[in-house]
């Protein structure tokens, strides 16, 4: 017989989303239980307490489910591969903390071009700002304030990361050329923050961090929400979100360790199972009065799937810069070309981020753009001039939100451990963004020329196939938008179709700018965890979602 549990918030995923969520309601004290399909990870299994962690990432710490294998890992079929994890964290388990905001345009890109289905957020950026507060004092910001490329924000937890000789000598190219930069925003401490220790600058952050320096949210929303009473159960894969009248009762799931099935019910359901594992859910929940899936009656679950556009730029220079000192992500930022400029051949733009490098094995295997060091003859040679002369360049560009790009169930017969369908994932580079992207190169490139002592480079290009780019940020997918037409669901989050259930991760994103996502995906997360704590009520009461223009506010 199934168990069953009666619960005010059923919360779907462990993830940025999931957690922010279950913390910020349990503050109100909203009884909730979140269903995580992965296991808590400790801090001795990450791949930084391996004495081949550089090839681990490659292993079981690879960020993609159809090389880790795992058996709480679903596959994925179709041309792209996004990077995801799953665990109590979710992919902040094995993301490097970057920590940009969107900007103000970022969300009126409808208004700006509205090319290729973009539309306007319903939201704005001054909408979103305090949430944004709140969660940076939640996970520890390091930030240097006073960027004058962006609005004001508050002082940090601590102190920007330093940027060491990396980020002096991009910084110069940079000056040279006269373009802003910045130094970046991590969320990563550079103080104490309490269990968590700041960070000593071992590098490879991408291989999780065991002194918990870095916010995945296992170890900075996770333990706050425990101690608020949220239940959390893992290993517990959900298959199906049920529902009754147009309302959802809660979900029905698989315990991985006995497999047995148990049923969780509930007065609002919250999904943060990412912009892949959200619309798998809600359309593997195709059942009475929603035989297409859930929230999909305008068939919008799963499109507009973005990834950004990217190229990774090596450059190798004639003096030692150390880039495997300080910490992974970028440690500094120029935002010059961010707006969008038609001049230029197309819409949106790209952010220039100056990265570090890892250890000597990743040096001598390629870096990040395969230039690998030839065996035998030469082989020191070329180790001895590139390993600690290293500067990676990320050209990060915003992608259109373009709606054959998206995620179905995969109808080919591949299931994960239990025999639920895998997710199908398409993805075509739109030539907009093939344009912006090597526009984007160029002045990556032009960039390291003005540093000066360029011996060496090499690049990924776009993505380095003749295919999308790397799925590093997954997005859209369930967007939020203005009417039920547009969108998946209004500007609380909450969907058109079923007014108790709310998508709070990235799927939620209505276009993907040209900067990292976590910090904003937590945001809008934090925001919905709030309006659904102040109208709980009248949502439960609620028999269809109300429009953006008469939902009620805080």
């Amino acid at each position: 017989m199934k168990a069953v549990t009666e619960t005010d918030v059923l919360v779907i995923g462990a993830g940025a989303g999931g957690a922010a969520v279950s913390k910020r309601l349990s503050d109100g004290g909203v009884k909730v239980v979140c269903l995580e399909q992965g296991p808590w990870l400790h801090a001795m299994e990450h791949a930084h307490m391996y004495d081949s962690w550089e090839i681990e990432r490659n292993r079981a710490w690879s960020w993609y489910s159809n090389v880790r294998m795992m058996p709480e890992d679903y596959p994925t079929t179709g041309n792209a591969a996004p990077m995801m994890m799953n665990g109590v964290g979710g992919s902040t388990l094995h993301y490097a903390g970057a920590w940009p905001r969107f900007k103000p345009v970022d969300f009126r890109k409808g208004t700006e071009h509205g090319v290729e289905g973009t539309i306007d957020w319903p939201i704005s950026y001054e909408d979103l700002e305090p949430y944004y507060a709140i969660n940076d004092a939640e996970i520890g910001v390091a930030r240097r304030v006073g960027d004058p490329g962006n609005p004001p924000r508050p002082e940090g937890w601590g102190p920007a990361s330093r940027g060491g000789r990396v980020g002096y000598k991009m910084g110069s190219g940079f000056d040279k050329l006269g373009w802003h930069w910045w130094p970046a925003d991590n969320a990563i401490l550079t103080r104490q923050k309490n269990n968590r220790l700041p960070c000593n600058d071992c590098g490879f952050c991408l291989g999780g961090c065991p002194r918990h320096s870095i916010a995945s949210t296992d170890v900075s929303y996770w333990p706050a929400a425990l101690a608020n009473g949220v239940e959390l159960r893992t290993n517990a894969r959900v298959e199906r979100i049920n529902t009754k009248n147009g309302k959802a009762t809660g979900a029905t799931y698989i315990d991985r360790d006995t497999g047995a099935r148990h049923e969780v019910n509930a007065k609002i359901v919250v999904v943060a199972a990412n912009s892949v594992g959200t619309p798998r859910l809600l359309l593997m929940s195709a059942q009475k009065g929603h035989p297409d899936g859930l929230a999909n009656s305008n068939g919008l679950v799963g499109t507009h799937l973005m990834f950004h556009s990217w190229s990774f730029e090596d450059y190798w220079f004639d003096e030692p810069l150390e880039g495997f000192k300080g910490p992974e992500p970028a440690v500094l930022y120029s935002q010059q070309f961010y707006d969008t400029d038609t001049s230029r051949g197309f819409v949106n733009g790209f952010s220039l981020q100056v990265g570090t490098a890892l250890g000597a094995a990743n040096s001598a295997l390629g870096t990040n753009t395969g230039n690998i060091a030839p065996w035998g003859a030469g082989h020191r040679e070329f180790f001895n001039s590139h390993f600690g002369r290293h500067a990676l360049v990320y050209v990060q560009g915003e992608d259109l939100p373009v709606a054959t790009n998206r995620v179905t169930l995969d109808t080919t017969g591949v299931t994960d451990s239990d025999g639920l369908p895998a997710a199908h994932v398409h993805y075509d580079l739109h030539e907009n963004d093939r344009r912006l992207i090597e526009w984007g190169r160029s002045r990556a490139r032009e960039a390291a020329d003005a540093a000066g002592g360029v011996i060496d480079t090499a690049s990924t290009g776009i993505g380095g196939v003749d295919g999308p780019p790397p799925g590093w940020h997954i997005m859209g997918t369930c967007r939020m938008g203005n009417t039920p037409e547009d969108s998946v669901t209004n500007k609380w989050n909450q969907t058109w179709d079923v007014p108790n259930l709310f998508i709070a991760d990235a799927s939620s994103l209505t276009t993907g700018a040209a900067v990292n996502p976590t910090s904003t995906l937590q945001a809008v997360a934090v925001r919905a965890a709030e309006y659904i704590k102040a109208r709980f009520p009248d949502i439960v009461a609620q028999t269809r979602t109300p429009s953006n223009a008469d939902a009620p506010g805080m």
